[in-house]
């Protein structure tokens, strides 16, 4: 990760991300919060998957071991429950708290954009955890990818960095959209409307991806809506 002697902030980074991982994992596995009373919820949940209800018994028996330090356990992983999601990018407390001051007008584009460049960076963690998004991730995009247009609406300095940038974004806009797929118009015209081309082209491949574990070679309007915030 580019660290040449273990800091505070290297064991705090993979601290955080480890429990973020275990987080995720656990709602995987039925648990909507982590307290000593949801093991029985999380078991009714998987009882179709025996494999899943052997673990979670292994975890409540591995609890019922360290009776002194079991709630503390238990607490420090209920920030990270909050935040953990089962499927898709989970992301910091600090990460939402900042999202909180964007227009609601904004926050759709501001989301989309800033998850698809954690999956376009293939963000550190993600090699070895999983992908987080942090503050870190959302000022890179707020700095050098939102357009002039978004940062004024959400009170930020626009600069001549960012005029240029939003003239090329509208000279990419009025070009064909690439596909390897073949798209019927209706679906087509709804995903050329995506107004950032890198965000465009991240949804088309990503919607082409799905469309074609389902064996399907044809992209619809209603496979379109079905898989629109997959990306």
């Amino acid at each position: 990760r580019g660290f040449k002697i273990v800091t505070s902030d290297y064991l705090t980074e993979i601290r955080n991300e480890s429990m973020m991982l275990v987080s995720k994992r656990v709602k995987g596995f039925g648990f909507e919060e982590l307290t000593m009373d949801a093991f029985d919820v999380a078991k009714e949940k998987m009882r179709q998957s025996p494999r899943k209800v052997e673990v979670i018994e292994e975890i409540e028996d591995f609890l019922a071991m360290r009776t002194e330090k079991k709630e503390d356990i238990v607490e420090k992983f209920k920030e990270y429950m909050e935040f953990a999601t089962p499927q898709g990018i989970p992301w910091s407390k600090e990460a939402l708290e900042k999202m909180e001051k964007v227009p609601p007008f904004v926050l759709g584009m501001a989301k989309q954009t800033i998850e698809g460049r954690a999956r376009e960076r293939g963000d550190k963690m993600s090699k070895v955890y999983t992908n987080n998004i942090t503050v870190s991730i959302i000022d890179e995009v707020f700095t050098k990818m939102m357009p002039a247009s978004a940062k004024q609406a959400m009170g930020m300095e626009v600069t001549e960095e960012d005029l240029k940038r939003d003239e090329q974004i509208d000279k990419e806009k009025e070009e064909p959209v690439e596909v390897s797929l073949k798209w019927e118009d209706d679906a087509l015209a709804k995903v050329s409307r995506i107004p950032i081309p890198f965000i465009r082209n991240m949804a088309v491949k990503r919607i082409e991806q799905e469309i074609s574990k389902e064996g399907k070679k044809v992209v619809t309007l209603e496979l379109f809506d079905k898989y629109r915030f997959t990306f």
